[in-house]
């Protein structure tokens, strides 16, 4: 990029909405901190942890939608696919790791709270607007809205669309973030919320997820044409080739893009297996039990 020094900060693009964003979620994370003191003991206990993972979150969101990244996001596929799996595979399980949902809301002032939620849960004007809310955030719809917009932002001409207007790339990352943030919420339980999902429908879940992921990836990395205005540029950074710059991109979906849906799958059998251990357990207690009952 012109001008871009990539050691040099002051030579970055900077996006100030996003930056705003940042500090407000940050400001409000800080104010929502319980107010008691735990013991030592307790220091790298469960709620540093979520603490450290919001706060890494946040700093994803920034590394990727800010800076080098951002900059040559405009200029090479691969790095603009980075971005899409920095927001989706990595900012988004790490915040939902967090559980920030109530941590965020206790950090708005009481008297904002009180008439926020009246309105919210009861007005009577808002509740399809509830019911619309609740079926959208089911896992289903979950799942096929956040698969559907992985696909339909790589069709060519939305694709291209986002190059040419900032405003549209703006979107393509929320509704990226956000439906990875509604993914991700079914699979990883945030106390005191749990997902309605067993441990096998979670495995599941994360498995079709990944491939979705994978036919996309495998589409983009063996056509034997280049999809997008990157086509056209004269020159490219690193001077490769537009079809070279796809098939990067297209590898770094397959591989480092399934690095979290593997973790979680992995995580998910190992649960499962454990949940069906101690079912069993339980079911020959039982039966034991009820032989030796007089």
């Amino acid at each position: 990029m012109p001008g871009l020094i990539w050691w040099n900060p002051l030579t970055w693009p900077v996006e100030p909405v996003l930056l705003l964003a940042a500090e407000i979620a940050v400001i409000l994370y800080l104010f929502g901190a319980p107010a008691a003191r735990r013991p030592p003991s307790a220091r790298w206990g469960p709620a540093r942890w979520r603490s450290l993972a919001f706060y890494a979150g946040i700093g994803v969101i920034l590394l990727s939608l800010n800076g080098p990244v951002e900059a040559y996001a405009r200029t090479l596929f691969w790095v603009h696919m980075s971005q899409h799996l920095l927001l989706i595979t990595v900012a988004a399980p790490l915040l939902v790791l967090s559980a920030p949902g109530l941590r965020l809301w206790r950090g708005l002032p009481l008297k904002l709270r009180r008439p926020l939620a009246r309105t919210a849960l009861r007005a009577p004007r808002l509740k399809p607007l509830r019911a619309a809310f609740a079926f959208v955030t089911a896992p289903i719809p979950v799942w096929v809205l956040a698969a559907a917009n992985l696909w339909l932002w790589h069709l060519p001409a939305l694709y291209d669309l986002t190059l040419r207007h900032h405003l549209v790339h703006h979107l393509e990352h929320t509704l990226f973030l956000g439906l990875g943030l509604l993914f991700w919420a079914q699979v990883i339980d945030q106390p005191p919320f749990h997902s309605a999902l067993s441990q096998f429908q979670r495995l599941m879940y994360a498995f079709t997820a990944t491939i979705a992921s994978w036919v996309l990836a495998a589409l983009l990395g063996l056509s034997s044409a280049a999809f997008y205005a990157y086509a056209d540029l004269p020159v490219r950074p690193g001077g490769i080739t537009a079809l070279t710059d796809q098939q990067i991109g297209a590898g770094i979906m397959w591989v480092p893009g399934s690095i979290a849906y593997s973790i979680l799958i992995i995580w998910c059998v190992m649960l499962w297996l454990r949940d069906e251990e101690r079912a069993a357990e339980a079911s020959v207690a039982a039966h034991a039990h009820g032989v030796q009952a007089p």
